[in-house]
């Protein structure tokens, strides 16, 4: 991570690595004469803001010698562009970036959408012969007028999943992109007015048998919540907690879940750090 970046997540990884506190980690920058606020560090190490004024650069060096890292591994990552993910749409790992905003466009889904993400939960039951997910999003409007969602989905088998609208909303255009493994689909409802949130259902079918499930996010602090239910036919043994940062890293197990009565793996997260976050299974 210290090498590919981004900053955010380098200097978290680190922290947790170290195993210190924020409020530690201020306190000693404090006594090299370096302020720094808990919340400050916070929001370095989630993404929703940067160092850049001259003490925080220096803050940036002393924490390097504080978590033992070598001098100029976070440094450098600062030179690098900020990934801004609140305007850009919401991928699933893996997913070609190309062919999936080339999609979207056939749907005019505009790269600063109408609406927020502030929690998904996210519902899946899987059987040795596919799966099958009940997804509830809570939105809120950015601009009055908002009434629709643009949900995409990016699969490693042949065939495509099925989607449909689920409560409260009415399913609108649906693309497909099959050489790329790719759907959307629009989810349309009542015009919201600026400010106001609602809550929208969908269900996704697939025919194809898979080894994992969960979810995109691209930026921090929202709400996340993932059931997995396991059919006897599903052969399911053990399950983990999964995260990677893009497209283009592995993923990684963050902690072996216990199969509640055998069947059943389950994660939440209040306060998400930005990438892909869900369970995979082993037989």
């Amino acid at each position: 991570m210290l090498r590919t970046g981004p900053f955010h997540s380098a200097l978290r990884w680190a922290i947790t690595a170290r195993g210190l506190s924020l409020d530690r980690l201020c306190d000693r920058l404090a006594a090299l004469g370096l302020r720094v606020s808990v919340s400050t560090l916070s929001n370095w190490q989630r993404g929703t803001s940067r160092p850049q004024r001259p003490e925080s650069l220096r803050a940036v060096a002393e924490l390097e010698l504080l978590l033992g890292l070598d001098g100029g591994s976070l440094s450098r990552l600062l030179a690098e562009p900020a990934h801004r993910g609140s305007r850009r749409p919401a991928l699933v790992p893996g997913t070609p970036l190309l062919p999936a905003t080339r999609l979207r466009a056939t749907l005019a889904d505009p790269a600063d959408p109408d609406l927020d993400i502030l929690a998904v939960q996210d519902d899946v039951t899987v059987t040795d012969r596919g799966w099958a997910s009940t997804v509830r999003s809570v939105v809120r409007a950015r601009r009055s007028g908002a009434g629709r969602h643009v949900v995409l989905y990016h699969v490693g088998a042949e065939a495509l999943p099925e989607i449909r609208a689920g409560r409260d909303c009415a399913l609108g255009r649906v693309h497909t992109d099959p050489d790329a493994r790719l759907i959307a689909a629009e989810l349309l409802f009542g015009p919201l007015s600026k400010g106001e949130t609602f809550a929208l259902e969908h269900t996704v079918t697939s025919t194809e048998a898979d080894l994992h499930h969960g979810r995109w996010f691209r930026t921090a602090g929202q709400h996340f919540e993932l059931t997995v239910r396991f059919e006897p036919s599903a052969n399911a043994r053990r399950a983990y907690r999964i995260w990677r940062l893009d497209s283009r890293s592995p993923h990684k197990d963050v902690s072996q879940l216990r199969l509640i009565d055998g069947r059943l793996a389950h994660l939440v997260d209040y306060d998400l750090s930005p990438g892909f976050h869900g369970i995979r299974w082993t037989g």
